[in-house]
C-alpha cells in the first residue's frame, strides 16, 4: 500500500466551533472521495498534545497506479466549476502544513488492527 499523507492546521473559524467542523469534514469526506473509487481507506488523526489543532489525512491506494488514477480523475473534477468551488472551501477549515507520499515497508514490521500480522 502506499499512503497519500496530508497535514492541516485547523483554522480559526474551525477552532472556534469544532463541532461544526467535525460535522463539516464528515459530510466532506463523503461528497470528495465519491468518485474516487481507487482510494481504499481514509485515515485521520488529530494531535491533542504538542501540535495541537493539527489534523492528518492519511488515503491510502494499492499501488502507484491506483494513486496516478487518482490524480487523472482529480484533474477532471477541477475542471468542473461547482465542483471545484467545493474542493475549495476547505480552504475555510484548514491550513495545509505538509504532503507525502509515503509505502509500507518491506518487512513484516507491526501489529494490530489495520494490518493483521502477528
Amino acid at each position: 500500500m502506499i499512503y497519500l499523507v496530508y497535514k492541516m492546521h485547523l483554522t480559526g473559524k474551525s477552532r472556534s466551533n469544532l463541532k461544526t467542523f467535525w460535522h463539516w469534514l464528515e459530510d466532506r469526506e463523503k461528497w470528495f472521495y465519491s468518485s474516487l473509487p481507487m482510494v481504499k481507506s481514509v485515515r485521520w488523526y488529530y494531535s491533542v498534545v504538542g501540535d495541537v489543532y493539527t489534523l492528518e489525512s492519511w488515503t491510502a491506494f494499492e499501488d502507484e497506479a491506483a494513486f496516478g488514477e487518482y490524480r487523472k480523475v482529480l484533474a477532471v473534477l477541477k475542471a468542473d466549476t461547482e465542483w471545484e468551488t467545493e474542493r475549495v472551501s476547505q480552504d475555510d477549515w484548514y491550513e495545509f502544513l505538509s504532503t507525502r507520499l509515503v509505502t509500507d515497508p518491506p518487512a513484516k514490521v507491526g501489529f494490530g488492527q489495520l494490518n493483521n500480522v502477528r
